[in-house]
């Protein structure tokens, strides 16, 4: 069933002490597809075609040639390169210079800048990756509605980052409705408050620490709350 696919991986996070469970569960998503396109999938056709047509991010070309497996990386960049050529070869043939003066030339170049956007705009592991944590983020309200043990531990744990939590606010709207939609609502806004209102104490303290009158006042929570604020507002 699509709900049960990332119950796994949500709940392990859930007994993790991480600042958003949704940013554990994406770690180790994004590891599995950089394990799958360098593994034996990327010699199977319709996993070749998408890599073909998608490339890398720059991020993500980084992550695959650092992984170490240069001969599978290797194979699938020179089918790439091929398309990739094949696409420039082609605007080339079109690309008639009349002088930057004229409007033609400058819709030239401005169907070119296009071209090399869609070529080092697209990755193939961001698009596999996306559509999965879109689906863990569903999975997350669906288990939150049916198991109690989740949803309890759930409102113990430190939330979300607020990207993750715009994510799975949308997602909410699409699995539940009515009375279950507005519990939720409530529930998940009285968590990511109250770890709100906490990280903000600490920021705020964390500067006052650096008031030489507070220089030897303890530092509480606050030594590492830039981290964490920059971890909730912007996610990992």
């Amino acid at each position: 069933m699509k709900e049960r696919i990332y119950s796994i991986p949500l709940s392990e996070a859930l007994e993790q002490d991480c600042d958003c469970i949704m940013c554990q569960v994406a770690k180790t998503m994004e590891e599995n597809n950089l394990d799958y396109f360098l593994g034996p999938s990327m010699m199977e056709p319709e996993c070749r075609m998408i890599t073909n047509n998608r490339g890398f991010c720059p991020r993500h070309l980084t992550a695959l040639y650092e992984r170490g497996n240069r001969l599978s990386l290797a194979l699938m960049l020179d089918t790439h390169l091929e398309e990739v050529r094949g696409r420039l070869k082609k605007r080339s043939k079109l690309f008639k210079m009349t002088g930057f003066g004229s409007g033609g030339a400058k819709k030239s170049v401005e169907k070119l800048v296009d071209d090399l956007d869609k070529i080092v705009g697209s990755c193939a592991v961001c698009d596999k990756l996306d559509n999965e944590i879109e689906a863990a983020a569903e999975n997350l309200v669906y288990l939150w509605d049916k198991e109690k043990d989740f949803r309890d531990k759930f409102s113990r744990s430190k939330g979300l980052c607020l990207p993750h939590m715009k994510m799975v606010v949308k997602a909410s709207t699409e699995e539940l409705s009515g009375k279950s939609l507005d519990e939720f609502i409530r529930e998940l806004m009285l968590l990511e408050n109250a770890r709100l209102d906490e990280l903000n104490e600490d920021v705020h303290w964390f500067t006052q620490k650096y008031d030489y009158r507070n220089q030897d006042a303890p530092w509480g929570n606050a030594k590492d709350a830039l981290p964490r604020a920059v971890k909730r507002l912007g996610g990992e």
